[in-house]
């Protein structure tokens, strides 16, 4: 019995091609000195045509990564705007030229303003509504569906999008805001009550103040993701979190406004068992009058709604319906004059009135409030409520405009998207708009009317304008039921509740998220759901990435191909070798899992061959699929070679292929694995292309050994 050589071998053809196969390192001698291990013979072994030429992987210097990456940048900038003239570069900027020079004036014209007047017709009461949820005087609605409307029609990219007050970055704006005067929490939500007649005039101006704050910082933020094209952080929650958590987020608004329903006069919570605890605390207060018009309009618009998705000749009426009980309630309130009558029920030293309206939206266009924008009344607090709403809207606008882009069979720029949504909010904020983003309901009206461009955007920011200008008197003697019943009705398209069922079925996994974010969201607030939801996606993806799948790998009868022994049961293992398959890449988060997995799976099989009396000689991993590795998971590599040397196994590493570093396609795991000296302690002349070859080898170490031994 002699000592195997540690030579290095000879180099081979080229590297090209890896992405299909990889590198296969195979039968390494490791320990390979006569005074520390007696081994196995291993004659020289006839190379494989496929082998992989270690000695011409070069590393790069970093400064020359840096350089290649930047130069990379320039050369794809350069390429996109090959050719661009003046016109174009005011494209770049402003997209709204982009689609002019090629508008369809007869074809698009009419369907564009159609539009247009449809989301308008439809958020002019659902601005007021969002604004009182987000406890601002309701003409803050309508600034913030007429200025970003136009700021949005002139830099934004998405088609059928349309932007404006949304109810669940409202409802996140007014529990957020009161925490930011938390000192005057209590009055705060007095004036919530009602803040079009705040009985503290000077806190409900601060509050309004610090919204117009919010707003331009949530627009610097969400400019500042469009500029460094971060967008992909929303891709850190999935689905399951945040189909739950807008559930939740539905249910808490929807039942925020059932007071209005009943006519009671309370305090809002920011949890399911607050919100019922104060309205059946409250019920003495109820009000019958207010009952039957809210559930009257309730039900008007869910017929609307049902006649819109039942028949496509009206559509509209989805649009229509929120208008339609407005029409109604200014109606019936100014002929019957019940805003004059009251109750014999006496609410905080003060008679009910039959039916309570809204009172008077100031007319006119907004005032500029720049000066508003510094300084901030609680840095901390209002930075991070504005990330908060920031990362929100992301994930609402930009779902909804992938899907349009996809619908209408256009390529959405995603970073144009996200400046222009960003500048809208910066434009809203200059003049005393909230923030403002897509909004689920009014794009699908947008999109079911036939909007073709952002013009129609224009359109409904006209609408708005001209209502501020001359209608805003009309509002006034309007009933505060029919806002609550536009709510209602509202969010209960967010009720994603089919999600719930489908994920039962097809992923137990994804339906606990979707239950923890819903139920996190309902019993402890929107503030904590998002927070814990996105903490439950995050620990999802480390999770995934800590504890990889591990495969064992057999060969398909007849075959090359090695797969999956659970998968494919008829995959024949091969004597006096055990192979293994990373499903992942291999760093730091998932070595030691990876690690003790591959030592356990290692002992089983060698007490289990060897019963049989089959002893493991070869360890063999299929690296094709680690796109990364480590430090971490070359020192377990170290340790595990000399672990199996002890026992006279080998390990083989097979398909090393390509990694990217800095986007440089030079990197690669087989030059990590260089680096560190593992190929040289593995030994360079068992490389080889695939997993057939690597095994091919190992058979052949193994037929000769026999062979020696037989002799």
């Amino acid at each position: 019995m002699g000592t195997a050589n540690a030579s290095d071998g000879s180099s081979g053809p080229s590297i090209d091609g890896m992405d299909s196969g990889g590198v296969a390192l195979g039968g390494a001698n490791v320990g390979a000195t006569a005074d520390t291990t007696q081994r196995r013979i291993s004659t020289p072994l006839k190379r494989v045509a496929s082998r992989v030429p270690v000695k011409d992987v070069m590393d790069q210097p970093l400064l020359s990564q840096a350089k290649q990456l930047l130069e990379d940048q320039r050369t794809k900038y350069r390429e996109s705007t090959r050719g661009f003239g003046w016109y174009d570069w005011l494209g770049w900027f402003f997209p709204c030229f982009v689609w002019l020079r090629s508008y369809d004036v007869r074809g698009w014209l009419l369907s564009d303003v159609a539009a247009g007047l449809s989301v308008g017709a439809m958020v002019i009461p659902q601005g007021m509504s969002y604004a009182k949820l987000a406890g601002l005087p309701q003409e803050y609605g309508l600034y913030g569906a007429f200025v970003p409307c136009i700021a949005y029609a002139l830099l934004g990219s998405s088609r059928q999008l349309a932007v404006g007050p949304v109810a669940v970055t409202s409802i996140l704006l007014g529990n957020g805001l009161a925490n930011v005067f938390s000192d005057r929490k209590d009055q705060v939500e007095e004036n919530m009550q009602d803040p079009n007649k705040p009985p503290f005039p000077d806190l409900q101006m601060q509050y309004n103040h610090a919204a117009v704050q919010v707003a331009f910082v949530a627009g610097c933020f969400y400019t500042g993701v469009g500029l460094l094209r971060m967008g992909w952080v929303t891709n850190f929650l999935s689905h399951a979190q945040v189909s739950g958590f807008m559930t939740g987020a539905a249910i808490l608004i929807g039942l925020s406004q059932v007071k209005y329903i009943l006519g009671l006069k309370i305090d809002r919570s920011d949890t399911i068992q607050g919100n019922l605890e104060l309205i059946f605390d409250n019920l003495w207060q109820f009000n019958w009058r207010e009952f039957v018009m809210g559930m009257s309009f309730i039900f008007l618009l869910l017929a609307f709604k049902w006649a819109a998705g039942k028949y496509k000749k009206l559509t509209l009426l989805k649009a229509l319906g929120p208008l339609a009980v407005c029409i109604i309630s200014i109606a019936l309130m100014n002929i019957f004059k019940w805003y004059d009558d009251t109750t014999d029920v006496t609410v905080k030293g003060k008679p009910q009135k039959a039916i309570a309206d809204i009172g008077k939206i100031p007319s006119g266009m907004p005032q500029f409030t720049v000066g508003w924008w510094v300084p901030l009344y609680n840095v901390g607090k209002q930075m991070s409520l504005s990330a908060l709403i920031c990362f929100i809207d992301i994930c609402e606008s930009i779902s909804i405009a992938k899907a349009l882009a996809q619908k209408n069979k256009y390529q959405l720029n995603a970073t144009q998207e996200l400046r222009g949504l960003g500048l809208a909010n910066l434009a809203g904020a200059m003049f005393q708009c909230y923030t403002t983003t897509g909004s689920f309901s009014r794009s699908a009206v947008n999109d079911s009317a036939g909007a073709k461009t952002p013009l129609a955007n224009f359109v409904t920011g006209l609408v708005v304008m001209l209502t501020l200008l001359v209608l805003t008197p009309i509002f006034t003697h309007m009933s505060a039921n029919v806002q609550g019943a536009i709510i209602i009705v509202g969010v209960m398209g967010l009720l994603d509740y089919p999600e719930f069922i489908y994920l039962w079925k097809t992923n137990k996994f994804d339906w606990v998220v979707w239950n923890v974010a819903f139920l996190f969201t309902i019993f402890l607030g929107v503030e904590v759901g998002i927070i814990v939801s996105v903490c439950v996606s995050l620990l999802l993806v480390i999770y995934k990435t800590a504890f990889p799948r591990i495969t064992t790998l057999g060969k398909l009868p007849g075959t090359e191909i090695y797969r999956s022994t659970k998968m494919y049961p008829n995959a024949e293992l091969q004597q006096g070798m055990l192979m293994l398959r990373v499903d992942a890449p291999w760093y730091f988060a998932n070595s030691s899992s990876i690690g003790d997995y591959i030592r356990e799976k290692v002992a089983i099989n060698r007490s289990r061959a060897e019963e049989v009396g089959d002893h493991i000689r070869f360890v063999i991993i299929d690296l094709s699929p680690v796109t990364d590795i480590d430090s971490s998971a070359m020192h377990f590599l170290d340790d595990f070679i000399d672990e199996l040397a002890s026992d006279g196994v080998e390990l083989v590493l097979a398909n090393p292929i390509q990694q990217l570093v800095l986007a440089n396609p030079i990197q690669q795991v087989l030059l990590s694995l260089k680096r560190c000296g593992l190929i040289k302690k593995i030994r360079e002349e068992n490389v080889h292309v695939n997993m057939h070859d690597a095994v091919s080898h190992a058979t052949q170490v193994l037929r000769q050994e026999q062979s020696h031994h037989v002799i």
